[in-house]
């Protein structure tokens, strides 16, 4: 299976980079009872009768008060939650799952043996009647792996009904050598009435996973209008009498964030303030100095060394350009098991296997397996050795968030992609994601800002966006109807770019009877639902070259009977279509995917008792520089055949541009319902109405 975001980050980054390690041994600093909850806070009359979120209605829940302090010396982070019930969705906030990440085993000074525990809670009814939380928490793990394990910590809250107010404490703990600084966000699915954070960071002296002497504290504010960050130091209020560092944030009503089909990534953009140790005093300083190291961490596992370069030589061997070159090297490094999608082995299982400790990009070759990042490498690696200038990125995964430079942390990277100058003009690869095409990049990582190596250090860069023409979905129906109305045929479609990407992805994350099960639901969809579809062939699955070939047998009915006439829906494709940008303002951009080319062909073959007595006028449609549509059936003597085209070619419409998108939709979804009319012999008329 595909490794998880966490996995695949510490990957890239080697570890948590705000994670710190004190220097020296210290003792511990204090045991729970030293830091056990507050009280609960009383509920006022208010609160037990709140029915609803004034300008929210509907909302199931809402947070009443929110609170998180964070005590590096005693290396606790403390949680209170408060949170009325209501309606009956509402009532799932009970059952609460505290997700968290441990680290351990590998480098122990960094490793920081994350628990949760010290959970109390309560559940208050509307009349006040209170129902302690007496159970107990279970642990689950949710994946776990060399160094790292995903748990969760699950309990439910007792006697929730609509209107009560639920209320937990916790405490997150990490090791006694280890100081994590916080990210506190503070906007989520529920409004807020109110919030608390603070943080109390450590003045002892650190030093980060590089040697670097810790002396700064940076900070990435997203914050409500009016809203601050608070600093001040608390004389004599840290260990050994030593000034104390205080951090803080209160809010009051803070919306619930943004949420609509087609948002862009901005949920890391919503309000939230992010900490980092850190050595450097600017964020040019910082993205100078974590780039080159950075840079010559990548540069000393990539090489080439004489292994790599002695396997080049003979993957290349017949070829004389660099893109014949390049393609047999993409070739053999996709022909590598990526461990991303099928499994990560142990350092355990690799020394009972008497695999070597993987070092350098020659020695992921030779071991014919590797990560995503590996792969990465190693095609790079080959390249140079080839002669060939190739570099790495680092990206964000822009489904889920955009680069924001001022943001001191190379957290926000998620993957690795390669360039190589080819013929004298620089051009991407994406080889650490299976089955992605020669010279392109799997859609998350197109057009996307990034951090990448040059031939003087690093620097920013853009990678690419993606075409119409890269992503293009042709889907084929040829079609018999009989006398009763009833259709049999095939449906071909065929995949190209990004859709024929996610399906072979999808294929190595399960077995072939969930890839088949997931084809025809997609198709099903799409069709009218009197229509059954199922799976025949699927085509060039494992080959990334080629488009992705699938057919289908069909049957069912396609056609509503009214007296001597058949009414067939345009379009069969695009039958179960639901309206989109209904509404007729919006704040936030419109966020495609990817441009996309759709284009359909449909053939109904007719019997002798039924013509064609209408079709829709053809019809052509366009948003200016950004989209084109046409539709034209096309009756004759036995058949009546359909031709539809859609092409896309933005990801982003802007707020000011939604009215023309809104207009250009509303057409030709208008047109995609229109319909054909057939014209029936009276006595078939009779068996189709009786037969329905």
């Amino acid at each position: 299976m595909r490794a998880s975001a966490v996995l695949n980050f510490l990957r890239v980054h080697g570890g948590a980079l705000r994670r710190v390690c004190v220097l020296g041994i210290l003792a511990a600093t204090a045991t729970a009872a030293a830091f056990a909850a507050d009280q609960w806070i009383k509920p006022t009359a208010e609160e037990l009768a709140m029915k609803s979120v004034p300008g929210y209605p509907g909302v199931p829940a809402a947070i009443l008060f929110k609170e998180e302090i964070t005590r590096d010396d005693m290396h606790v982070v403390q949680h209170y939650d408060r949170i009325k019930i209501l309606t009956e969705e509402g009532k799932e906030y009970a059952n609460v799952e505290l997700n968290f990440v441990s680290t351990g085993g590998g480098n122990s000074d960094f490793s920081d043996d994350l628990t949760v525990g010290d959970i109390s809670g309560r559940t208050i009814h509307s009349d006040g009647t209170v129902i302690p939380f007496t159970g107990k928490p279970y642990l689950k793990t949710l994946e776990k792996g060399d160094g790292y394990k995903v748990q969760s910590r699950v309990f439910t809250l007792p006697d929730v009904e609509v209107g009560s107010i639920i209320e937990y404490r916790y405490a997150t703990r990490y090791n006694d050598n280890v100081y994590e600084s916080p990210s506190w966000i503070i906007q989520g699915k529920l409004f807020m009435r109110a919030a608390h954070f603070v943080w109390y960071p450590t003045n002892r002296e650190m030093q980060n996973e590089d040697g670097q002497l810790i002396n700064a504290i940076s900070w990435f504010p997203i914050l409500p209008e009016g809203v601050t960050l608070g600093h001040r130091a608390q004389p004599g209020g840290g260990p050994n009498g030593a000034d104390q560092q205080i951090y803080e944030v209160t809010v009051k009503d803070v919306p619930p964030s943004p949420e609509a089909d087609y948002m862009p990534p901005i949920g890391s953009f919503t309000y939230r303030v992010l900490f980092n140790f850190t050595p450097y005093r600017s964020t040019d300083e910082y993205w100078k100095n974590e780039g080159k190291h950075w840079s010559k961490s990548a540069n000393n596992f990539i090489g080439p060394d004489s292994s790599l370069r002695a396997a080049t030589q003979k993957v290349i061997e017949g070829a004389t350009t660099d893109d014949e070159k390049l393609h047999k090297i993409y070739a053999a490094v996709m022909a590598l098991e990526n461990s991303d999608y099928t499994r990560e082995r142990s350092q355990k299982e690799d020394k009972a296997a008497g695999v070597a400790k993987v070092s350098t990009a020659g020695d992921v070759y030779r071991r014919g397996r590797g990560n995503s990042t590996e792969m990465v490498y190693v095609f790079i690696g080959m390249a140079r050795a080839a002669g060939m200038k190739a570099y790495a990125m680092l990206v964000p995964d822009r489904a889920n968030r955009l680069f924001a430079p001022m943001w001191m942390t190379t957290r926000q990277f998620s993957n690795t992609v390669a360039i190589v100058n080819v013929g004298g003009k620089e051009q991407f690869f994406g080889p650490g994601e299976r089955y992605t095409p020669y010279g392109q990049l799997q859609w998350e990582y197109t057009y996307s800002k990034g951090m990448r190596q040059t031939d003087n250090g690093t620097d920013f860069a853009l990678t690419p966006p993606m075409s119409y023409k890269e992503t293009r979905t042709d889907r084929v129906a040829n079609l018999t109807m009989t006398e009763d109305g009833k259709v049999t045929g095939t449906i071909d479609m065929t995949y190209h770019g990004a859709t024929a990407l996610r399906w072979r992805q999808q294929a190595l994350r399960g077995d072939e009877e969930s890839l088949r099960h997931g084809l025809r639901t997609s198709l099903e969809e799409l069709l009218p639902k009197t229509l059954e579809v199922k799976v025949v062939s699927i085509d060039n699955l494992t080959d990334y070259e080629k488009p992705l070939a699938v057919k289908f047998e069909a049957k069912g009915t396609v056609g509503t009977p009214t007296g001597k006439r058949l009414v067939l829906p345009v379009d069969l494709f695009t039958a179960s279509e639901h309206a989109e940008f209904t509404q007729e303002k919006r704040d936030l951009a419109v966020y495609f995917h990817y441009p996309q080319t759709v284009l359909d062909a449909q053939r109904i073959n007719l019997p002798a008792t039924m013509s064609v007595e209408a079709v829709p006028p053809a019809g052509k449609l366009t948003m200016p520089n950004a989209a084109v549509y046409s539709l034209e059936a096309t009756p004759a003597a036995n058949n009546v055949t359909v031709r539809r085209s859609f092409l896309f070619g933005e990801i982003l419409v802007l707020p000011k541009d939604y009215p023309q998108l809104r207009t250009y939709y509303s057409q030709f979804q208008a047109k995609d319902q229109e319909s054909i009319v057939l014209k029936v012999a009276p006595a078939v008329a009779v068996s189709m109405g009786n037969s329905q």
